[in-house]
């Protein structure tokens, strides 16, 4: 068993977990339970609980192909010198998705990605969901539209995904670069051109107020 665990009784399903986590740090890559099993000589049905559960509060990431790998939150909480933009996105992806009646996300950019980190969702039965530690493609959406077009506010019309609107804007650290993007997506039949735009110029000062809070200057913090 890892770890110093003299004098203690360690509690099974928090072992196993720190295991799981441990395993998934030391390889630096994507596992798939298989791999992680034989790694860790435990069955894949209790290993695949352990992983969904951890999944769940946003500890490790499932992508596409069905690997596992350290989630955001971990990731955050390893990185104790920077501020928590999870943290200071909180009110203002509220204030949208109260704003608006859509999901507001904050996605962080992240090995060639943007990965969902926060969300603030509405109560109705049909909305957008963001599942945490999902994965954008960076060139395309209303973020990819925002870091192509350098507009500081991008648009989707149904370009990431079908019968969905979307409007984004880039958070900029001290070097001007984009670390992450505040975001609004709905329906298309819910969501008009005009309403559209409004979340535009929404996401646009939301990113700015953040940037700021970072330490990082955005057009609209430049223009100021």
């Amino acid at each position: 068993m890892p770890g110093n665990t003299a004098g203690i009784r360690p509690v099974p399903a928090i072992d196993k977990a720190a295991r799981v986590l441990r395993a998934l740090a030391a390889g630096g890559r994507p596992q798939g339970i298989s791999e992680l099993a034989r790694t860790l000589s435990v069955s894949k049905g209790t290993l695949r609980d352990v992983l969904l559960t951890l999944d769940a509060y946003g500890l490790v990431t499932r992508d596409p192909d069905t690997r596992f790998r350290l989630g955001p939150e971990l990731r955050t909480l390893a990185d104790a010198s920077t501020p928590d933009l999870r943290v200071l996105a909180e009110p203002y992806l509220v204030s949208l998705m109260e704003t608006f009646g859509e999901t507001a996300i904050l996605g962080l950019v992240h090995d060639g990605k943007l990965e969902i980190a926060a969300r603030a969702e509405p109560r109705t039965d049909l909305h957008m969901t963001a599942p945490l530690g999902r994965r954008l493609p960076l060139d395309r959406g209303a973020h990819g539209s925002a870091l192509r077009d350098g507009a500081g506010v991008g648009y989707d019309d149904e370009d990431l995904f079908p019968g969905v609107r979307a409007a984004a804007a880039p958070i900029v650290d001290a070097r001007g670069r984009p670390v992450a993007m505040v975001m609004v997506v709905g329906f298309k039949r819910r969501v008009d051109l005009r309403t559209l735009r409004r979340m535009g110029e929404r996401c646009r000062t939301a990113a700015a107020e953040l940037s700021r809070r970072i330490g990082g200057r955005s057009e609209e913090a430049v223009a100021s």
